[in-house]
């Protein structure tokens, strides 16, 4: 690779970004937590939003493999890929993330959980998204241009 070839220069992955704020949410329930919920259903609305977030993380980690792309951020990418869940957001595996914490959070009643996910939701939005869009627009130009007048970044 070029010292001229786009670079995505994150310091970490996605995920653990993301993450990083959710596990101080854990943390903080394990020490102190009241319930907000009656236990059924927390259980009820947390389990299939977990679900769904699992799911469709799946979804786009084959359809990314699928196509010949690796899933890992930071690697290169060769197009753009406007199957599967990318046909509906831009960044499915982020939604993703955020809809299995929010069950998480749900699901085990944890009102500090529930807290730390919009954290972990502004640096995606706010930092990891920005960064990788200036990326694909310098490495794809015209076709993530097009792409992305045409589906939405998020939902």
């Amino acid at each position: 690779m070029d010292n001229d070839d786009p670079q995505l220069n994150l310091p970490t992955y996605p995920f653990v970004l993301f993450g990083i704020p959710v596990v101080v949410g854990i943390v903080v329930h394990l020490f102190w937590d009241p319930s907000f919920l009656p236990g059924r259903v927390a259980i009820g609305i947390g389990i299939p939003l977990f679900a769904l977030g699992v799911v469709l993380g799946l979804w786009s980690v084959y359809t990314m493999v699928s196509q010949g792309e690796h899933p890992e951020p930071g690697r290169g990418t060769n197009r753009i890929i406007a199957n599967g869940p990318f046909r509906f957001s831009r960044n499915p595996s982020y939604v993703a993330l955020v809809v299995t914490a929010l069950g998480l959070g749900i699901g085990i009643n944890s009102i500090s959980v529930l807290i730390s996910v919009p954290f972990g939701f502004a640096i995606l939005a706010l930092w990891v998204v920005p960064a990788e869009e200036r990326y694909l627009s310098a490495l794809l130009k015209d076709d993530y241009a097009a792409y992305s007048t045409k589906v939405r970044r998020w939902l």
